[in-house]
């Protein structure tokens, strides 16, 4: 019956489809109308026969989506439901329609089985679930799966899938993904994504990731990715990755890795950081790590950065953190850290910044 299978016979397909996915129509699972008259056009012995059996199948069908919709809206499950098997779901989701046009609401059947999915979601199955979901499903897709597993109650899970996604899913299907989360997904979900890309990633699909990004004129992720990587790793990871983009020559994700540690990073990890790096030859990167630190870090973290820079570092690097605060910032910047650095007993830190200040007024005159 599968090799009398023509095109013809499908709507909307681009080749006939394969013996395991016509086992799974046979079955009952994701069902199509096409696909039926295509089996009562092929088993029937002439053209009377067939539309006899089309009518009767029809009638059927017909009977069958009323009782679905009456479900439907008394959101009662069917008695006695058959249990489907992870593979039989993930075939199911993974054929149903899954792009619709911006302007129209997501199909009934990518809804349908997006549900039927969240349902099945606990938390012992969704690692093996994600296993198989990660690199087959349009972005779309997920999209709506996220949301439906969200109505359902299932935030937590909503989220694991995120970060499996960004652990583990196909690094050159990501970008669209990252997308469709920051203009129609739940607020934050594009930045969990990203964040679990740079926790666990390799050095090369941190690569194919961010140059996509790129190529996508997604600019904000490719930058959020580049200042993560930075900020998530230990301290042994982050030196081992910087290393190995050296290598690369890619000298603007090293430049903003450098720029988020010194952001964002815990003050005594940050330190660990800087010594780590001048003890692997790579004094340079430690410098770059106190300039931006000098120039972006928060007032209120300042503190506990000048505390572990004196327990920890070297004598010169208070003198570059210091530089770099009086060089990089405006004064309607540098009183809040003036004010802060008072309270917290660093007068020393701020005669060397006033210092250095004044200086760099002098020389400009």
């Amino acid at each position: 019956m599968i090799d009398q299978f023509t095109l013809e016979h499908f709507q909307g397909l681009k080749k006939v489809p394969a013996r395991s996915t016509v086992s799974e129509w046979l079955s009952g699972v994701a069902l199509r109308w096409d696909f039926v008259e295509a089996v009562i056009d092929i088993c029937s012995k002439d053209a009377e026969i067939a539309l006899s059996r089309r009518r009767q199948a029809r009638v059927i069908w017909n009977e069958a989506e009323k009782v679905a919709r009456g479900r439907q809206k008394t959101n009662q499950r069917p008695e006695g439901i058959r249990p489907i098997s992870p593979e039989k779901l993930l075939a199911w989701l993974g054929r149903a329609p899954a792009a619709p046009p911006a302007e129209q609401q997501p199909n009934r059947s990518t809804q349908s089985t997006a549900r039927r999915i969240s349902e099945y979601v606990s938390g012992g199955n969704l690692t093996v679930l994600a296993e198989g979901l990660l690199d087959n499903l349009h972005p779309r897709t997920w999209e709506i799966l996220i949301k439906e597993l969200r109505a359902q109650g299932k935030e937590v899970h909503a989220v694991q899938l995120i970060q499996e996604l960004g652990s583990r899913g196909n690094p050159h299907k990501i970008t669209p993904i990252v997308e469709f989360l920051r203009t129609d997904g739940h607020f934050g979900d594009d930045r969990i994504l990203l964040e679990s890309i740079a926790k666990k990633r390799t050095v090369q699909d941190l690569l194919i990731v961010i140059e996509s990004f790129r190529r996508g004129k997604q600019i904000l992720s490719a930058h959020v990715v580049t200042e993560k990587i930075g900020v998530v790793r230990d301290t042994f990871e982050t030196v081992e990755i910087i290393l190995e983009f050296k290598r690369m020559k890619e000298s603007e994700i090293l430049a903003g890795i450098l720029e988020g540690a010194g952001k964002w990073r815990d003050a005594k990890a940050l330190a660990e950081l800087i010594n780590r790096l001048r003890a692997r030859g790579l004094g340079e990167g430690a410098d770059l790590v106190l300039l931006a630190a000098g120039a972006e870090r928060g007032a209120s973290s300042f503190p506990s950065l000048v505390q572990a820079l004196k327990d920890t570092c070297q004598p010169g690097d208070m003198i570059k953190l210091a530089h770099a605060v009086g060089f990089q910032r405006a004064r309607p910047r540098l009183q809040p850290l003036e004010d802060i650095l008072w309270k917290t007993n660093h007068h020393d830190v701020i005669t060397l910044v006033r210092r250095l200040t004044n200086y760099r007024v002098f020389t400009s005159r």
